[in-house]
């Protein structure tokens, strides 16, 4: 029996260090989801932070355009800090954009191919905006009235009539949320007035998107906006003998700033670069100490891809 004391101690040392193992084990995990846990909670404060940073510089923005000429605001670098955390804001004029209730069809149709659609699908998103804004309820050849939108799963009822904001395109047949934030949304207004655009305040995007308009032009009229003396609409004609753009390139750049709506781009930032985005529409009326309308607003719109 003396022969067993050994063992048992051996059996007894196994035991301990698998108990160790064990404890390291758990205490391993528990500081892990700890860690994890105060991450997330870390992760959620930035967040916060950044979303009220967002709303900081909109609150900023709609303040210069209450008390400043909107050429001025428009031209003005909005951005802000605290600590960590952080703002940036751009403005956007509505008169730089198409507007979507105007808009012709071959040029709806010209600009969705730009956009990426191929040729059929252009079609199918052009006839159903089209369909979508008529008074009418005959369907165009690949659009959509009100039978075939309440044949969806989600019903909906078309506009047949003018649109109120570029948000409704979202329930146009054939329009994704993707092709939407990406490019519709960015292109297109409910707020222009005209059926052409201020080439002065026209986004990189939607330059590039018009029919008539070459990469080049667009180019040129980007790098000319910058100068000490911008380019001006008599600077425009030439391009079209060089070929860089066509009649109706030039006509579609030809307009005024008809609107005074504008939207606001804030990029809030906070933490290890937690960034959340709030986007509006506001309007702006009066003279002197002028009155800002909000439009619309979204809390967490998606980050824009540049061009």
């Amino acid at each position: 029996m003396k022969g067993d004391g050994p063992s048992n101690r051996g059996i007894a040392l196994l035991l301990v260090l698998w108990a160790l193992v064990l404890l390291g084990t758990l205490a391993l995990g528990f500081s892990w989801s700890m860690r994890t846990e105060a991450m997330a909670a870390r992760n959620g404060i930035d967040e916060t932070r950044a979303y009220f940073q967002a709303r900081t510089g909109v609150s900023r923005a709609v303040a210069l355009l209450a008390s400043l000429p909107a050429d001025n605001v428009l031209a003005e670098s909005i951005a802000g800090e605290d600590g960590d955390a952080s703002y940036e804001v751009r403005i956007e004029s509505e008169s730089g954009k198409v507007d979507v209730n105007t808009v012709g069809e071959e040029v709806l149709l010209e600009i969705l191919r730009k956009g990426g659609l191929p040729e059929e699908e252009a079609e199918t998103v052009r006839d159903a905006i089209l369909d979508w804004r008529d008074e009418d309820d005959v369907s165009r050849p690949r659009g959509a009235e009100r039978a075939e939108y309440g044949r969806m799963t989600e019903p909906i009822s078309p506009r047949d009539g003018k649109i109120r904001g570029i948000g409704e395109l979202m329930h146009v047949k054939a329009v994704t949320r993707e092709f939407h934030d990406a490019f519709l949304s960015r292109v297109f207004t409910a707020h222009g007035k005209s059926t052409q655009l201020n080439f002065l305040r026209a986004p990189e995007i939607v330059l590039r998107s018009l029919p008539g308009v070459s990469d080049e032009a667009a180019d040129r009229i980007l790098e000319g906006r910058r100068k000490e003396q911008p380019i001006s609409a008599a600077d425009l004609a030439p391009m079209v003998g060089e070929g860089l753009l066509t009649a109706q390139g030039l006509a579609l750049l030809s307009g005024g700033s008809s609107s005074n709506a504008y939207t606001i781009i804030a990029t809030g930032r906070a933490g290890n670069d937690v960034t959340r985005i709030v986007r509006c529409l506001v309007e702006v009326s009066g003279a002197g100490e002028k009155k800002v309308k909000m439009l619309a607003w979204l809390d967490k719109a998606p980050r824009e891809e540049d061009g």
